[in-house]
């Protein structure tokens, strides 16, 4: 044998020698373009990522909340208790929540809908470093604030898209591309059944109008306290006048009219049928005229007519508005009663 073959046997490993063979990974193929692509030694899939993320995201908003220095901002309160501010009342609050998302708008984004989660978490966050409420109003103020921000935005596209002007937190290649889809047929057909539902008159007593033009419904009914000198809001009633009759006193809407006027014949009537003073009282007071309006102003799709954003000052927003509003009045039935009764047993304490 030469020593070229001896060589050659040399380097060929025998069966019994051979090297296992390489085993080639595989990376988990993508579920779609836009899922990114998993570093190479990462455990999970693109969910988990995300996953890891939103815990993030929860974690830097409960780091948030829970700072001591948030104490420090301005307070907000449904009641305004000691000067605090709150949603539509104080415009301090809607400006910061304009100036806010108009300051990170970057996106052909036509409505609220539209907008990135995470952007949307931003604006949230914030609106939180920059104001303080006590923990217990937490759910009402994100929904107060989540309907601000949506009412905004609504508000600020439709009116620039009606008068086919660019507004300036949207740039031109994002603003084309909205004109493009807006022309689309199913966006005419949704715009057209949306115009068609602002004149909607599903009681046959025309569509509803209001005298408040801009004003927002709860600075009308905080004003009307303070001019009235009273710690409790007027009673639904003698709000509905103030914002939907002409300065003659007239109705301008014919639904608003009919409830009001139910309203008020039906307690006058309890008030004939039972002489007696303390239910004279009770009939006559806020609670009663409420009572009666929560009855007749119900609509289809469970809000109280007539009365707008009021009716959303104290809600829980877990549970539908005309039970939240009837479970607050029988709390005031309650208290109300319990301060009869303890201001009965002081009068006799002291003729005993």
């Amino acid at each position: 044998m030469t020593s070229s073959g001896r060589n050659s046997d040399r380097r060929r490993p025998r069966p019994s020698e051979s090297t296992p063979p390489v085993v080639q990974q595989r990376m988990p193929p993508r579920t779609s373009a836009s899922d990114p692509v998993m570093p190479p030694g990462a455990i999970g899939s693109t969910s988990a990522a995300s996953s890891v993320a939103n815990n993030y995201t929860r974690m830097t908003l409960d780091a948030l909340l829970n700072s001591p220095s948030r104490e420090f901002q301005p307070h907000l309160h449904p009641r305004k208790l000691n000067g605090a501010l709150w949603f539509g009342i104080d415009p301090s609050v809607y400006k910061f929540i304009k100036t806010t998302w108009q300051a990170y708008y970057m996106g052909p984004w036509s409505s609220w809908k539209f907008v990135p989660e995470e952007r949307t978490d931003k604006w949230w966050q914030t609106f939180v470093q920059n104001y303080y409420w006590e923990s217990r109003f937490h759910d009402l103020v994100y929904k107060k604030w989540k309907v601000h921000t949506q009412q905004t935005i609504c508000q600020k596209i439709s009116k620039r898209k009606r008068q086919n002007q660019k507004p300036k937190f949207i740039n031109d290649v994002d603003w084309t591309t909205l004109k493009e889809q807006w022309a689309t047929e199913p966006a005419l057909k949704r715009s057209k059944s949306a115009a068609g539902s602002r004149i909607s008159d599903p009681t046959g007593k025309g569509m509803h109008k209001h005298c408040a033009g801009p004003a927002h419904f709860g600075k009308i009914e905080y004003d009307m306290m303070i001019e009235s000198g009273s710690a409790e809001p007027p009673p639904y009633t003698a709000f509905v006048r103030k914002t939907h009759t002409r300065k003659d006193g007239t109705f301008i809407d014919a639904r608003a009219e009919s409830i009001v006027l139910e309203v008020e014949e039906a307690v006058t009537q309890m008030t004939t049928d039972d002489g007696s003073p303390n239910a004279s009282t009770a009939a006559t007071s806020r609670i009663k005229f409420n009572q009666e309006y929560l009855k007749r102003g119900l609509t289809t799709r469970g809000r109280i007519y007539g009365i707008g954003s009021v009716q959303d000052r104290d809600i829980t927003p877990s549970e539908p508005v005309p039970a939240s509003l009837k479970r607050n009045l029988d709390t005031e039935i309650r208290i109300s009663g319990l301060e009869t009764h303890h201001e009965a047993v002081n009068n006799n304490v002291q003729e005993l």
